[in-house]
């Protein structure tokens, strides 16, 4: 898959294009629909399969009364590069959002981006999708100038899981109250996070459980205070892991962190980057009265989250 950020570097390409747009936060079972039907159809037409979507939210531009408006990520640009890489897009193009994007009419967003610079032949959005100035173009705005300026468009369903309609922001909330189960289910997959690790305090090690401890990127999402289930790709390979996220009570720090014991290992990850997935949440954060009621609480996650992942089918990007 070709990752591009330039308008330079696609402007003389004359290859006709498929283009799906969209946010795609989380890449959940709804966006996983959208690129299944965007790779089928553009193969169908010889066409090549493309993404096009912004490397910063709107938000960050679209800032009102200066608050920032823009959700934590689900998925970080690392991430959503191997996935959609894995469903088969050919091009995956970064665009900035900026003022000057942002004013472009719906026509103009039309003619100048999509035919243009990637050459669409075909479109593929989600039934809510918004374009343009203001938000001001729809679908059926969209289908017009698609007859105008040569490109069909595909609409594509919102997508269920039982009751509940799949969107990110439901995703992020599920997260941020720790339910992964739940939010795994609308993404089709484990919460994922793609970090490098950093050295810590070495207090784990000293009580005989070594972590791995991830530099978050800014604006990452991540789960609430407590003790997951988690595996821990590294090179291909997949262990068992006990996560903590919080700020470690028991050493009065103020300061949120992501630290993962891997289990039945003594690797050692500085300055690498693994991949950490969430399963469930086992317990609430704790304060102890000393090191060695936390060690003893220690030994017992790690058991209970053995057990939970030994019966647990391994999903994994």
């Amino acid at each position: 898959m070709k990752v591009m950020e330039d308008y330079h570097e696609i402007i003389y390409d004359t290859n006709p294009r498929g283009v799906a747009l969209g946010n795609f936060d989380g890449i959940h079972k709804g966006h996983q629909t959208l690129l299944k039907q965007l790779v089928q159809n553009s193969r169908e037409r010889n066409i090549l399969p493309s993404v096009y979507t912004f490397q910063n939210h709107p938000g960050t531009v679209l800032d009102r009364y200066n608050k920032p408006i823009f959700p934590y990520k689900i998925t970080p640009i690392p991430l959503k590069k191997k996935i959609m890489e894995k469903f088969g897009v050919d091009l995956l193009f970064l665009d900035t959002f900026t003022k000057k994007l942002m004013v472009l009419s719906p026509s103009e967003f039309a003619k100048t981006i999509l035919v243009d610079t990637l050459k669409a032949k075909l479109v593929v959005v989600g039934e809510d999708f918004r374009f343009g100035y203001q938000a001001s173009g729809d679908v059926t705005l969209l289908k017009k100038l698609g007859k105008a300026f040569g490109f069909d468009v595909i609409i594509v369903s919102p997508v269920y899981e039982g009751s509940i309609r799949i969107s990110s922001s439901q995703i992020r909330r599920f997260i941020e109250q720790g339910d992964l189960e739940s939010a795994n289910k609308l993404l089709g997959r484990p919460f994922m996070m793609l970090n490098q690790v950093e050295k810590g305090f070495g207090r784990g090690k000293k009580m005989g459980y070594p972590t791995a401890n991830l530099v978050l990127e800014h604006n990452q999402l991540v789960p609430s205070e407590g003790v997951y289930a988690t595996r821990v790709n590294i090179d291909g390979r997949i262990y068992m892991g006990a996560t903590s996220v919080g700020k470690n009570p028991t050493f009065k720090s103020e300061d949120i962190t992501i630290e993962t014991y891997i289990i039945d290992s003594n690797l050692m990850l500085y300055e690498r980057e693994i991949e950490l997935y969430f399963y469930k949440k086992i317990r609430d954060q704790i304060t102890f009265e000393n090191v060695d009621d936390l060690k003893h609480q220690i030994y017992e996650d790690v058991q209970t989250i053995k057990n939970y992942l030994q019966s647990k089918k391994t999903m994994i990007v």
